[in-house]
C-alpha cells in the first residue's frame, strides 16, 4: 500500500468509515477495523486477522 493510501485508510477508519482492503499475498479481502504501526486489523468473514500494511491494497468500488 502506498503511503497516501495508508493515510487515507487510517483517516477513514479513525472517523468510523469502513475501508475494504485486499491482501496481495493471500488474495483475501476484508474490512479494516484498526491500523497500528505497520499493520492493520482486518475482519475477513467471521475472523479478525492482522496483516502487514505493505501486503495490502485498498479496494475501490
Amino acid at each position: 500500500m502506498t503511503a497516501e493510501g495508508l493515510i487515507n485508510v487510517c483517516q477513514a477508519v479513525s472517523h468510523g468509515i469502513p475501508r475494504q482492503v485486499r491482501n496481495l499475498k493471500t488474495d483475501q479481502q476484508g474490512t479494516v477495523m484498526s491500523v497500528e504501526g505497520g499493520s492493520m486489523t482486518v475482519v475477513v468473514g467471521q475472523s479478525s486477522v492482522v496483516w502487514p500494511c505493505e501486503d495490502c491494497l485498498e479496494c475501490t468500488i
